[in-house]
């Protein structure tokens, strides 16, 4: 582990290889997807957690009409304009000058920021290990390892404990599902692991203003895409910290001194995020409603039991080793604490786990096959790959039957299209959930309901909604929900019928603005 730690041209060419192969991989279902297009029924781009997959088109669909500030487009109320969503922001600022389509400018940057991504793993790695064999086998397991959550669903278990198993759906965890659906978490890992490699340098340099500059700085960059990264990042330092600490049983005054100054680069985006959702009643309504809190610790087992077994065979060399695998050490020790701290994004903070937790585990592995038990080493690598490959075979599968909301109708798309010619950014537009999911993609404007997390009160107003579509309602009540809201506009097509058989043109108070087969528009009345 203590040799000098450089990558040869051959080990880039196997990395970079293998790295356009997972991509390939990843890019099958989507290939299929538009290959099963029909005149009738539209890939939308979007598989793996699809509504948020439309919440990002739809905000570099706002970005690139103009806006550097952006709104939720998924809630009717009024609330301010802030640096949120960076990363989106300027990939519709792509859109706008290349003239390519959001969807497009998304699987261009997801497969360019992924071979990113597993290009800065390796490198990170190489910070830690001479051996050959251990970086390619770390690699392999972060690239295309899960968890025992294929075991779980084989067996019946798919909502184990009151939740399905995390390798299945926490992108944070697996680097796989980042490869398969998610360019700016890509992004944002990268970033974590190249300010954690000049964190080391910056550590045996001190004092190296440049260093620790540069690394306040790439989290700095993190946060602007993902703000709460930054303080797992602090997090991971300050374990860091105390390790290496313990390691030289003193206290490093030079190493916490950098640490400090690094902290306060990257603080004024955690700052600002914070001020705007405690200080913004739509933001804090947002922030009140994304919980996405830890599962029973047996899932987290589930998901990182195997190599956790592996790791533990390699605690004691990695704490002795003259090298830097403290580190690896300290962060895989912190994320229990993380994901388990009063904060409504817990599961959220493993980030990035699966690299350090996968280099202990091929030390313990290279450790395990020396000492003859290869068939053993086999069998628990092989535990890995199963969930892996469910997920792409099931994700094609899924795509033969054109399902919603990951196909649209054409017909919802030119009545979309239509209305995007027509409407402003303020506008909203009421609707059934599933259309207000697709709609900002295609149309600039808000969606009274669409997005679980995003509208505000979103429970409240799909009940809403339902009631204004069921023929029971009054018109009165009708008029005061419109005028409340400030709707601007109705979309009626056959997620909306299905609701009810409330009829809005014999509605006084609508103006009927497109009627094309099933779909049809109102323009509310002042």
């Amino acid at each position: 582990m203590n040799a000098q730690r450089l990558v040869t041209r051959q080990e880039w060419r196997w990395v970079l290889f293998l790295s356009l192969t997972a991509l390939v991989v990843t890019c099958l279902p989507y290939l299929l997807g538009w290959s099963l297009e029909t005149s009738e029924r539209l890939f939308g781009g979007c598989i793996f957690l699809a509504d948020d997959c439309y919440s990002y088109l739809a905000k570099m669909q706002r970005a690139a009409q103009g806006e550097w500030l952006l709104q939720m487009p998924y809630t009717s109320e009024p609330h301010a304009k802030t640096l949120i969503y960076v990363f989106y922001v300027l990939l519709g600022k792509l859109v706008a000058l290349t003239g390519l389509s959001p969807v497009a400018i998304y699987h261009v940057m997801r497969v360019l920021l992924g071979l990113g991504l597993l290009l800065t793993v390796y490198r990170f790695l190489a910070a830690f290990t001479e051996q050959i064999v251990v970086r390619r086998l770390t690699w392999l397991m972060v690239t295309f390892g899960g968890g025992l959550g294929w075991l779980l669903v084989a067996l019946g278990q798919s909502s184990w404990l009151g939740a399905p198993p995390l390798d299945f759906y926490l992108p944070e965890g697996f680097a796989f599902l980042v490869l398969l659906g998610f360019p700016h978490l890509a992004a944002a890992q990268s970033l974590l692991l190249w300010g954690l490699l000049f964190l080391l340098k910056t550590w045996r340099e001190y004092p190296n203003p440049k260093h620790v500059a540069l690394t306040g700085f790439l989290w700095l960059l993190m946060g602007l895409i993902i703000p709460f990264y930054v303080p797992v990042a602090w997090a991971v330092m300050g374990a860091a910290w105390l390790a290496l600490a313990l390691r030289r049983k003193s206290v490093l005054w030079q190493e916490g001194l950098a640490a400090g100054a690094v902290a306060l680069i990257s603080a004024p985006i955690v700052a600002y995020s914070a001020w705007i959702f405690t200080h913004d009643r739509v933001y804090a309504t947002w922030a009140a409603q994304n919980l996405i809190l830890s599962p029973h610790p047996l899932h987290y087992l589930a998901a990182y039991g195997v190599p956790l077994v592996l790791a533990a065979l390699a605690v004691r060399d990695a704490w002795r080793d003259e090298g830097p695998a403290w580190l690896p050490l300290a962060w895989v020790a912190v994320v229990p604490v993380l994901v388990y701290l009063p904060f409504n994004l817990q599961r959220r903070l493993v980030e990035g786990v699966q690299v350090p937790l996968s280099l202990l585990a091929a030390w313990g592995a290279a450790r395990l096959w020396r000492s003859r038990r290869r068939w053993l080493v086999v069998a628990l690598l092989a535990t890995m790959l199963p969930t892996s490959l469910i997920l792409l075979a099931g994700s094609s599968g899924w795509m033969l039957a054109r399902p919603a909301p990951v196909f649209r109708d054409s017909a919802e798309i030119t009545a979309l299209d239509w209305l995007a010619e027509r409407v402003a950014p303020d506008n909203v537009v009421l609707t059934a959930y599933d259309t207000g999911t697709y709609l900002p993609v295609r149309a600039g404007a808000r969606a009274f309901l669409g997005h679980g997390l995003e509208t505000v009160d979103a429970d409240e107003k799909e009940a809403l909604v339902v009631r204004f579509f069921d023929v029971t309602a009054t018109d009165s009540w009708r008029q005061q929900l419109l005028e409340k809201h400030d709707v601007d506009y109705v979309f009626w097509g056959p997620s909306e019928r299905a609701l009810g058989d409330f009829d809005p043109a014999q509605a006084a108070y609508l103006r009927q603005i497109y009627n094309v087969g099933e779909y049809s528009l109102f323009e509310v009345k002042r």
